[in-house]
């Protein structure tokens, strides 16, 4: 306590010096302090105010057939039984987006139609949340489900000013939908946001059942899921990895009848790798293998040929009951090639997985009845066979995620695949960018402390100089070394630690400051950076106590020396010296 009490009333007898030094370590620590907070804030701009409504903490994604466009998956209840019971998901949403051209008064323009589900039991807190992102000049959220309109939709200023609509004129746009199939459709304007993020301001909103009835969603189908989950870095990665292992795919299997006879049809896969083996495994006896790798391609065992009277070149009528839809599915397929021995069964229809799946997926068959033993494929066939859908491997950043997707045209899957990734993944660079500004900060500012603590060391030699009677006369009555030298260290610290309680209020006064200000960045890519036209900036207790730590660390570790040798005086030198 003797060498605390000591140190605060040296830093008072030399005021106007340590005012002058101190005033330059607030600065640096303001200037630290603001930088993070700037740095941070963007992090939770692009996070939690752009991915999370793209999609979500974690997403699972479908994408049947390949086509990164087609994101449905056929059996919703099956889907969506793999994200339930999980206590972190706060909220679960159907994610349902198309690219369309839309037509207003004399001008044409894309757009991207997005589904909202209005739900009525949305929290305050997330209506405001939602309602701070997009800003409704004109209309508001409900309007979405008026009866009275063809297809509410909300549009973004900047879209409607393009367009040259206004609220009550009508858009029409022209789409793909989930089978391939060219459509047109008239969107009444029932609302016009505003929104900052130039990448945002293309989506047109739309009520998600009418988005679904448009790209021609049956009831039974889903889009991707987005989940809102609690404490998102520390469970994301985690729930995706639980909800990745419930994906797990069996083999696509079809319970048919053909003229009577049960029979099961499975897909085999048509990639190079697995005709080899094919032809390695099935010995023919009528037919040809170039035929039968075609898409409508069928391969039946020759005992089931002979039942059914066929040979390669007729035609086989198959029907099976399907899981959704009342009444059967016919279908009429020409026989490609009979197989005389190592096929996978006697009651085997073997189809190209590419016209395997157009039956699979469009008319999902249903369960094997009463009594029937589900069929599973074994020996080599058990990995030629074609799995329900193609789940994608985890990920963990942005980099593997692109080459993930990469394959997905390269492999050229027929099947529909399942990923599932968290937000932090798929933009993983954006943590990259904050950690680089944090690192151009902190090597600025070291810039300027280590130009700031040349003053601490010159401050100190100046101070000890014309101190070292005093330090003669107190180590003459008995202090140590070691004392001396704290002594020293103690003044450094108060005065860094004063400073930097200054420079933390001085942060704080300027981040506010800079908030007021308003900007107005029409079409400019910074414009994502702001919230509500301002600067945003998100200060964290880890980042401020850091900041103050490595300074004082700084400030201690560069006193150290100066202080040391005031230490090593001997009192007899001391008393002896004369400034």
């Amino acid at each position: 306590m003797l060498l605390i009490k000591l140190s605060l009333r040296n830093l008072l007898r030399q005021k106007r010096r340590n005012l002058l030094l101190g005033s330059a370590m607030a600065i640096g620590v303001a200037i630290l302090i603001t930088a993070n907070a700037f740095s941070h804030g963007i992090s939770d701009i692009m996070f939690n105010k752009v991915m999370r409504y793209v999609t979500g903490h974690v997403a699972v994604r479908f994408n049947e057939r390949g086509g990164v466009m087609r994101e449905i998956f056929r059996d919703r209840e099956r889907a969506w039984a793999a994200v339930k019971g999980e206590p972190v998901i706060k909220d679960a949403d159907e994610s349902i987006g198309m690219f369309s051209r839309a037509i207003g008064n004399g001008k044409s323009d894309n757009i991207m139609m997005v589904g909202v589900k209005l739900k009525k039991d949305i929290s305050a807190a997330d209506l405001k949340e939602l309602e701070e992102s997009f800003r409704m000049s004109e209309g508001k959220w409900q309007d979405l489900e008026r009866a009275d309109a063809e297809n509410p939709a909300i549009i973004s200023e900047d879209k409607a000013r393009y367009l040259n609509v206004n609220r009550n004129d009508t858009i029409r746009v022209r789409f793909r939908n989930m089978f391939g199939q060219d459509q047109a459709a008239r969107l009444t304007v029932v609302g016009i946001s505003r929104n900052d993020n130039i990448f945002m301001q293309s989506v047109v909103f739309v009520e998600l059942g009418r988005a679904k009835e448009l790209l021609g969603f049956r009831p039974w189908e889903t889009g991707n899921i987005t989940l809102n989950i609690k404490d998102p870095q520390k469970n994301a990665r985690a729930l995706a990895d639980r909800i990745h292992e419930r994906y797990k795919p069996g083999t696509a299997v079809i319970y048919a009848s053909a003229a009577g006879r049960p029979v099961t049809v499975i897909g085999f896969r048509s990639d190079d790798a697995s005709k080899e083996k094919i032809r390695g495994l099935a010995k023919l006896s009528s037919g040809t293998f170039d035929k039968a790798f075609r898409k409508d391609g069928v391969i039946l065992p020759a005992a089931l040929a002979g039942r059914l009277g066929v040979a390669a070149g007729g035609k086989i009528k198959l029907s099976y009951p399907r899981k959704f839809e009342a009444g059967p599915k016919d279908a009429s397929l020409t026989v490609a090639a009979v197989c005389a021995a190592g096929c996978p069964g006697p009651d085997v229809v073997l189809l190209n997985d590419a016209g395997f799946y157009d039956y699979y997926y469009e008319d999902m068959p249903a369960a094997p009845g009463p009594g029937m033993k589900p069929y599973l494929p074994e020996g080599p066939w058990a990995g030629l066979a074609a799995p329900e859908w193609i789940l994608l491997r985890r990920t963990y950043t942005t980099d593997d995620y692109k080459k993930k997707y990469q394959d997905i045209s390269k492999n050229k899957w027929k099947g529909t695949t399942i990923d599932i990734s968290t937000m932090y993944e798929t933009a993983s660079d954006i943590l990259k960018l904050e950690s680089v500004l944090n690192i151009i900060t902190i090597s600025a500012v070291v810039v300027l402390f280590f130009i700031i603590l040349l003053g601490v060391v010159n401050t100190l030699r100046m101070t000890i100089r014309e101190r070292t009677r005093e330090i003669g006369t107190v180590r003459a009555i008995g202090m140590q070394r070691a004392d001396v030298r704290d002594m020293f260290l103690l003044e450094t610290f108060f005065l860094t630690l004063f400073s930097a309680l200054a420079g933390l209020l001085l942060g704080f006064a300027v981040m506010r400051g800079l908030a007021l200000l308003t900007f107005h960045p029409e079409d400019n890519p910074l414009g994502m950076l702001l919230v509500n036209g301002h600067l945003y900036f998100l200060p964290t207790f880890t980042g401020i106590a850091g900041s103050v730590l490595l300074i004082i660390a700084i400030a201690v570790v560069t006193a150290w020396f100066p202080a040391r040798r005031a230490a090593n005086f001997s009192p007899a030198q001391a008393l002896g010296h004369f400034t």
